[in-house]
């Protein structure tokens, strides 16, 4: 699949409940896992903590930036919301956001779920 539709957040709304357990921060990607599954991040993200104004742009090259998405662990996704656009975006227990954006020429992101095909956007 490429490219979410608004009526998507009912599709991921497996994501709810997921808690953080490991943050992968490689060269030119993100994940974000749970016990059996996760969401892979290549394009960009907007990582927003709730205790500060300051956001976080990741733009899929610089990991230092990556590295304040750390307090997403041992939180949980306490919603999902999709745009035509192509951004899906998460709220955690803890307060803090995350959009993901979805790049129109490239794979941008995909969501394992540990039992259905991943989910490419």
């Amino acid at each position: 699949m490429y490219g979410l539709t608004k009526d998507a957040s009912a599709n991921l709304s497996f994501l709810i409940g997921k808690e953080i357990c490991q943050i992968g921060i490689g060269s030119y990607d993100v994940q974000f896992n749970w016990g059996s599954g996760g969401i892979s991040v290549w394009s960009k993200y907007l990582y927003k903590p709730a205790d500060t104004a300051d956001e976080i742009l990741w733009a899929g090259e610089n990991p230092e930036s990556a590295t304040r998405v750390v307090r997403l662990l041992k939180a949980s996704i306490t919603s999902v919301e999709t745009s035509e656009q192509g951004t899906l975006r998460l709220a955690f227990s803890n307060g803090d956001q995350l959009e993901i954006f979805e790049d129109e020429r490239y794979e941008s992101f995909s969501i394992q779920d540990g039992k259905s095909p991943t989910i490419l956007v």
